[in-house]
């Protein structure tokens, strides 16, 4: 696929239909991973042409992009998972919604015998709801030692939670793809991601039970008569329930003073189910229902619709982060920003290279490049003549580290490529060794040094005339990507 890809692309080539920023952040490292087979130099060529095109500076529009020059007619796994993301929205909205009616309507019963107790509505239409609210806040702090028992005691509570678990089982993902939305396991940008959608989804249900709750509460109140009184068995003074009720009435009581019960309608609203002429003043009695209302919009639906403003803006970045965090995005936008490199053969660009060929074929060679040399896997010259040769970089300065060199020495080599001249790092290493705690240290040393918005690129070289192989590769990727730094990636040497 990937090698297909490279060589086929055509800038006349129309643009696919619009994408998600989901599917997108799924499906772009997904081709690139494909794409690795094509030569660095056609990779580099492509990327490059197509990023002099894009006129955004935004790293995630410029992607994008990319990706509407290349990708390939048939639909990718994103695609699957966003159509799944929205069926389950729906389904979740409509859940919400179902639920918020029937409580409304057990909460607004009125048969014109017993009235309709404020206590009782507040606490299955506001109280209630307020609890799974704080649920829900549990799950934003992610996985700390402190709430893990609690969070995993009150997931099967959580309609967010269920629903990343039913996600997870209709996506029939790989396990690379289903850790995207495990909010459990997850970890960096994941785990934001998964963290936010299960955020999302809870507000989306809470919005549709008030929203349904409010609606069916209107028509109720538009259509029948309904008679309010508040009763409980607790011996409450009705002046301590006046100062409670205004407390609860004091957002609006300025802008909707008539929404506000008087101390007079609750003295006389007090029921208790043995007075048998409680209903003797059922139109003042009727007088609740805009502080029923507004109590339900203030406390019950403004505090969703805000989380799910909320949530939204927070999955969405979640979802750039997941695209930008990849090192295979962060290897593209490096080389959509390469200089030009030009070859006299692009289709043997496999093939070793030696520093008596940079001459003849490279025409220009603009970019510059820090180097590091891990234990001696490679000669200064022949590090000089593979980033020319791959990387069309030319290196300003190499320092040699690891082996049999002191803590001391590569210390050294650390303040030598952190006080030369700013640019990505190229790290080359023995492919044939397996990527070793030492050195693994080193580059998040070296991250520290040359700072965040530098590129590191680690370069396995092989021994002799052989090419690396696929296998050493993905140990090395795989290795390196332990360390979770968006902007350290593994490029293959012959």
């Amino acid at each position: 696929m990937g090698r297909t890809a490279g060589y086929l692309y055509d800038p006349r080539m129309p643009r696919p239909a619009k994408s998600t920023l989901l599917e997108d952040a799924i499906d772009i490292p997904a081709w690139l991973e494909a794409d690795r087979l094509t030569p660095h130099a056609a990779r580099s060529r492509r990327d490059r042409d197509i990023g002099l095109k894009l006129e955004s500076s935004d790293r995630v529009q410029r992607v994008r992009g990319w990706w509407r020059a290349v990708a390939p007619d048939e639909e990718g796994a994103g695609a699957r998972l966003e159509r799944i993301r929205v069926a389950i929205t729906a389904i979740i909205a409509l859940l919400g919604a179902a639920l918020g009616a029937s409580v409304a309507l057990a909460a607004f019963q009125y048969d014109g015998s017993q009235p309709v107790n404020v206590v009782r509505l507040i606490a299955l239409l506001v109280i209630v709801p307020s609890l799974f609210l704080v649920a829900s806040l549990l799950f934003l702090p992610g996985r700390v030692p402190l709430l893990r028992g609690l969070q995993d005691l009150i997931a099967p509570l959580n309609i967010g939670a269920l629903a990343l678990a039913v996600f997870r089982r209709l996506a029939r993902a790989s396990p690379e793809l289903g850790a995207v939305f495990d909010w459990r396991t997850g970890s960096g940008g994941r785990a934001r991601l998964a963290k936010w959608q299960l955020m999302r989804w809870s507000q989306v249900a809470a919005v549709g039970f008030n929203l349904a709750a409010l609606a069916t509460a209107l028509l109720l109140v538009t259509f029948t008569d309904l008679a309010f009184r508040w009763s409980t068995t607790l011996d409450a003074d009705p002046q301590v329930v006046t100062r409670i009720v205004h407390a609860i009435a004091w957002p609006w009581h300025a802008v909707v003073p008539s929404a506000v019960p008087s101390a007079e309608l609750i003295a006389e609203s007090q029921f208790f189910r043995i007075d048998a002429d409680a209903l003797a003043s059922g139109r003042a009695l009727a007088a609740w229902w805009p502080f029923t209302l507004l109590t339900i919009v203030t406390y019950g639906l403004l505090p969703r619709l805000v989380l799910l403003v909320v949530a939204g803006a927070r999955l969405r970045a979640a979802e750039r982060a997941l695209l930008l965090d990849d090192a295979r995005v962060t290897a593209l936008v490096d080389r959509m920003a390469s200089p030009a490199v030009e070859t006299a053969a692009a289709e043997h660009a496999e093939a070793p290279a030696t520093a008596s060929q940079d001459a003849a074929v490279y025409r220009e060679v603009t970019g510059r490049a820090r180097a590091v040399i891990w234990e001696a896997c490679v000669s200064a010259p022949g590090a000089r003549a593979h980033a020319r040769n791959r990387l069309g970089l030319e290196l300003v300065a190499i320092a040699e580290a690891g082996g049999n060199r002191s803590l001391g020495a590569d210390r050294q080599a650390l303040d030598a490529i952190g006080s030369s001249e700013p640019g990505p790092v190229v790290v080359f290493t023995p492919a044939w060794e397996p990527p070793l705690l030492e050195l693994l240290d080193f580059l998040g040393e070296l991250r520290v040094r040359v700072g965040a918005e530098h590129s590191i690129v680690v370069t396995p070289v092989a021994d002799g005339t052989r090419t690396v192989t696929a296998v050493e590769h993905e140990t090395w990727a795989r290795a390196v990507g332990r360390l979770r730094d968006p902007r350290l990636y593994v490029e293959a040497a012959a």
